[in-house]
Protein backbone atom coordinates (compact mmCIF):
# COMPACT_ATOMS: atom_id res chain seq x y z
CA UNK A 1 0.00 0.00 0.00
CA UNK A 2 1.33 3.31 -0.91
CA UNK A 3 1.59 5.91 1.55
CA UNK A 4 -0.42 8.49 0.66
CA UNK A 5 -3.71 7.40 2.53
CA UNK A 6 -1.75 8.21 5.77
CA UNK A 7 -0.05 11.23 4.83
CA UNK A 8 -2.87 12.95 3.90
CA UNK A 9 -4.56 11.68 7.34
CA UNK A 10 -1.77 12.66 9.12
CA UNK A 11 -1.95 16.43 7.53
CA UNK A 12 -5.62 16.42 8.07
CA UNK A 13 -5.37 15.72 11.67
CA UNK A 14 -2.44 17.55 12.61
CA UNK A 15 -4.48 20.94 11.06
CA UNK A 16 -6.92 19.45 13.47
CA UNK A 17 -5.52 19.88 16.39
CA UNK A 18 -4.04 23.01 15.68
CA UNK A 19 -7.26 24.46 15.22
CA UNK A 20 -8.84 23.43 17.77
CA UNK A 21 -7.83 19.81 18.46
CA UNK A 22 -10.89 18.78 21.65
CA UNK A 23 -13.80 19.71 19.07
CA UNK A 24 -12.00 17.93 16.33
CA UNK A 25 -11.40 14.82 18.74
CA UNK A 26 -15.31 15.23 19.93
CA UNK A 27 -17.58 17.29 17.94
CA UNK A 28 -20.52 17.67 20.72
CA UNK A 29 -18.13 20.33 22.56
CA UNK A 30 -18.89 24.01 22.14
CA UNK A 31 -16.28 24.97 19.26
CA UNK A 32 -15.77 28.33 21.19
CA UNK A 33 -14.98 27.30 24.50
CA UNK A 34 -15.00 23.53 24.94
CA UNK A 35 -15.22 21.94 28.49
CA UNK A 36 -11.97 20.23 29.23
CA UNK A 37 -13.51 18.71 32.32
CA UNK A 38 -16.11 17.47 30.99
CA UNK A 39 -14.15 16.21 27.60
CA UNK A 40 -12.18 14.08 30.30
CA UNK A 41 -15.52 12.91 31.93
CA UNK A 42 -16.02 11.03 28.62
CA UNK A 43 -13.31 8.87 28.68
CA UNK A 44 -14.36 7.28 31.44
CA UNK A 45 -17.78 6.75 30.29
CA UNK A 46 -16.23 5.66 26.51
CA UNK A 47 -14.23 2.79 28.48
CA UNK A 48 -17.13 1.94 30.83
CA UNK A 49 -19.57 1.57 28.08
CA UNK A 50 -16.17 -1.01 26.44
CA UNK A 51 -15.71 -2.90 29.16
CA UNK A 52 -19.01 -3.50 30.80
CA UNK A 53 -19.40 -6.93 29.67
CA UNK A 54 -18.60 -9.41 32.68
CA UNK A 55 -18.67 -11.88 29.74
CA UNK A 56 -15.58 -10.09 27.57
CA UNK A 57 -12.74 -9.36 29.37
CA UNK A 58 -8.72 -9.34 28.86
CA UNK A 59 -7.24 -12.02 30.28
CA UNK A 60 -4.53 -9.50 31.80
CA UNK A 61 -4.20 -5.75 33.00
CA UNK A 62 -0.82 -5.38 32.39
CA UNK A 63 -0.99 -3.21 29.20
CA UNK A 64 -3.51 -1.22 27.31
CA UNK A 65 -3.12 -0.01 23.80
CA UNK A 66 -5.36 3.12 22.18
CA UNK A 67 -5.44 3.34 18.87
CA UNK A 68 -6.06 6.90 17.43
CA UNK A 69 -5.54 8.43 21.63
CA UNK A 70 -6.16 11.72 20.31
CA UNK A 71 -5.46 14.03 23.18
CA UNK A 72 -5.42 11.07 25.74
CA UNK A 73 -8.91 11.26 27.15
CA UNK A 74 -9.29 7.38 26.57
CA UNK A 75 -5.83 6.39 27.57
CA UNK A 76 -6.43 8.56 31.28
CA UNK A 77 -9.44 6.68 31.84
CA UNK A 78 -7.61 3.11 31.16
CA UNK A 79 -4.85 3.93 33.54
CA UNK A 80 -7.50 3.10 36.59
CA UNK A 81 -8.31 -0.61 34.78
CA UNK A 82 -4.47 -1.48 33.40
CA UNK A 83 -1.01 -0.94 34.69
CA UNK A 84 0.19 0.79 31.73
CA UNK A 85 -1.02 2.16 28.80
CA UNK A 86 0.34 2.92 25.17
CA UNK A 87 -1.95 5.59 23.00
CA UNK A 88 -0.91 5.82 19.44
CA UNK A 89 -1.56 8.41 17.11
CA UNK A 90 -0.96 9.14 13.42
CA UNK A 91 -0.67 12.96 13.99
CA UNK A 92 2.43 14.48 15.70
CA UNK A 93 0.39 17.19 17.04
CA UNK A 94 -2.25 15.42 19.00
CA UNK A 95 0.81 13.65 20.79
CA UNK A 96 2.57 16.54 21.51
CA UNK A 97 -0.82 18.38 23.38
CA UNK A 98 -1.44 14.77 24.77
CA UNK A 99 1.93 14.56 26.36
CA UNK A 100 1.28 18.34 28.11
CA UNK A 101 -2.11 17.09 29.03
CA UNK A 102 -1.86 13.59 30.05
CA UNK A 103 0.79 13.62 32.79
CA UNK A 104 0.16 10.22 34.48
CA UNK A 105 3.35 8.50 34.72
CA UNK A 106 1.17 5.33 33.74
CA UNK A 107 0.38 7.06 30.53
CA UNK A 108 2.94 7.58 27.70
CA UNK A 109 2.04 8.29 23.72
CA UNK A 110 3.71 7.37 20.62
CA UNK A 111 3.75 8.76 17.29
CA UNK A 112 2.03 6.31 14.79
CA UNK A 113 2.78 5.54 10.63
CA UNK A 114 -1.20 5.43 10.02
CA UNK A 115 -1.17 1.56 9.46
CA UNK A 116 0.43 0.35 12.21
CA UNK A 117 0.89 -0.62 16.15
CA UNK A 118 5.02 -0.33 16.58
CA UNK A 119 6.49 -0.39 18.28
CA UNK A 120 4.47 -2.26 20.29
CA UNK A 121 5.53 -5.91 20.47
CA UNK A 122 4.06 -8.98 19.59
CA UNK A 123 2.12 -10.33 21.93
CA UNK A 124 2.66 -7.78 24.70
CA UNK A 125 -1.12 -6.35 24.82
CA UNK A 126 -3.90 -7.40 27.07
CA UNK A 127 -6.69 -4.81 25.51
CA UNK A 128 -6.28 -2.64 22.18
CA UNK A 129 -9.19 -0.10 22.18
CA UNK A 130 -10.04 1.90 19.49
CA UNK A 131 -13.42 4.61 19.79
CA UNK A 132 -14.65 6.80 16.58
CA UNK A 133 -10.91 6.72 14.64
CA UNK A 134 -12.07 3.98 12.11
CA UNK A 135 -14.94 6.08 11.24
CA UNK A 136 -12.68 8.49 9.68
CA UNK A 137 -10.13 6.24 8.02
CA UNK A 138 -11.12 6.43 4.45
CA UNK A 139 -9.08 3.23 2.62
CA UNK A 140 -10.56 0.15 4.47
CA UNK A 141 -7.10 -1.14 3.63
CA UNK A 142 -5.96 0.73 6.13
CA UNK A 143 -8.75 -0.47 8.29
CA UNK A 144 -7.75 -4.55 7.47
CA UNK A 145 -4.58 -3.53 8.38
CA UNK A 146 -4.99 -2.53 11.90
CA UNK A 147 -7.03 -5.56 12.55
CA UNK A 148 -3.76 -7.27 11.35
CA UNK A 149 -1.61 -5.17 14.18
CA UNK A 150 -4.38 -5.61 16.88
CA UNK A 151 -4.20 -9.38 16.60
CA UNK A 152 -0.07 -9.22 16.19
CA UNK A 153 0.13 -7.64 19.88
CA UNK A 154 -2.22 -9.17 21.84
CA UNK A 155 -1.47 -11.94 24.24
CA UNK A 156 -3.50 -14.95 23.83
CA UNK A 157 -6.61 -14.31 25.28
CA UNK A 158 -6.30 -10.62 24.78
CA UNK A 159 -9.33 -8.44 23.90
CA UNK A 160 -10.01 -5.99 21.19
CA UNK A 161 -12.71 -3.45 21.61
CA UNK A 162 -13.38 -1.19 18.72
CA UNK A 163 -15.82 1.29 16.81
CA UNK A 164 -16.61 1.53 12.78
CA UNK A 165 -18.81 2.74 10.65
CA UNK A 166 -21.12 0.04 9.68
CA UNK A 167 -23.76 2.10 7.85
CA UNK A 168 -25.04 -0.26 4.79
CA UNK A 169 -23.78 1.65 1.64
CA UNK A 170 -20.59 1.46 1.53
CA UNK A 171 -19.66 2.12 -2.07
CA UNK A 172 -22.07 4.33 -2.60
CA UNK A 173 -20.56 6.35 0.25
CA UNK A 174 -17.28 6.09 -1.47
CA UNK A 175 -18.67 8.11 -4.41
CA UNK A 176 -20.61 10.71 -2.31
CA UNK A 177 -17.26 11.07 -0.06
CA UNK A 178 -14.97 11.58 -3.85
CA UNK A 179 -18.24 14.00 -4.69
CA UNK A 180 -17.78 16.08 -1.50
CA UNK A 181 -14.00 15.88 -0.78
CA UNK A 182 -14.15 17.82 -4.17
CA UNK A 183 -16.34 20.76 -2.93
CA UNK A 184 -14.20 20.98 0.00
CA UNK A 185 -11.21 20.61 -1.61
CA UNK A 186 -11.91 23.90 -4.33
CA UNK A 187 -14.17 25.88 -2.56
CA UNK A 188 -17.07 25.28 -4.08
CA UNK A 189 -19.01 24.29 -1.71
CA UNK A 190 -16.61 23.70 1.55
CA UNK A 191 -18.55 22.45 4.98
CA UNK A 192 -17.00 25.57 7.65
CA UNK A 193 -15.10 22.73 9.52
CA UNK A 194 -13.78 21.27 7.20
CA UNK A 195 -15.69 17.91 7.55
CA UNK A 196 -16.59 16.82 3.96
CA UNK A 197 -12.48 15.71 3.60
CA UNK A 198 -11.91 12.18 2.82
CA UNK A 199 -9.46 12.23 6.29
CA UNK A 200 -12.93 12.98 8.19
CA UNK A 201 -16.22 11.65 6.26
CA UNK A 202 -14.25 8.09 6.48
CA UNK A 203 -15.31 5.18 4.89
CA UNK A 204 -18.22 2.60 5.56
CA UNK A 205 -17.39 -1.23 6.27
CA UNK A 206 -19.66 -4.42 6.01
CA UNK A 207 -19.44 -6.73 9.08
CA UNK A 208 -18.21 -10.12 6.08
CA UNK A 209 -14.69 -7.75 6.12
CA UNK A 210 -14.74 -6.86 9.58
CA UNK A 211 -14.97 -10.81 10.34
CA UNK A 212 -13.07 -11.97 7.64
CA UNK A 213 -9.87 -9.18 9.10
CA UNK A 214 -10.60 -10.87 12.78
CA UNK A 215 -10.70 -14.35 11.77
CA UNK A 216 -7.33 -13.92 9.75
CA UNK A 217 -5.55 -13.10 13.00
CA UNK A 218 -7.08 -15.41 15.13
CA UNK A 219 -9.45 -13.27 16.45
CA UNK A 220 -12.71 -14.61 17.69
CA UNK A 221 -16.11 -11.97 16.86
CA UNK A 222 -17.57 -12.69 20.59
CA UNK A 223 -20.53 -9.67 20.73
CA UNK A 224 -21.32 -6.53 18.25
CA UNK A 225 -23.48 -3.77 18.94
CA UNK A 226 -24.93 -0.93 16.59
CA UNK A 227 -24.57 -2.70 13.99
CA UNK A 228 -25.74 -1.16 10.66
CA UNK A 229 -24.95 2.53 12.54
CA UNK A 230 -22.04 4.66 12.17
CA UNK A 231 -20.90 3.88 15.27
CA UNK A 232 -21.06 0.34 15.44
CA UNK A 233 -19.02 -1.87 18.01
CA UNK A 234 -16.99 -4.90 17.92
CA UNK A 235 -15.33 -7.44 20.99
CA UNK A 236 -12.86 -10.35 20.05
CA UNK A 237 -10.95 -12.27 21.67
CA UNK A 238 -7.24 -13.45 20.54
CA UNK A 239 -7.87 -17.05 21.13
CA UNK A 240 -4.21 -18.28 19.68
Amino acid sequence: MKDRPQESMRTYWDDAARKNAAWYVDTTLDFDTPDMGRFFETGRSIVAEALSDPSVVASGRELAIEIGSGLGRVCLALADRFDRVIGIDISPEMVRRARELVTDERVSFEIGNGSSLAPVPDRGADLVLSFTVFQHIPDPRVIDGYLREAARVLKKGGLFVFQWNNTPGARGWAARRRLLGFLQRTGLRPERFGRNAPEFLGSRVPLGRIRAGLEAGNLELVRTQGLGTLFAWAWAVKRA
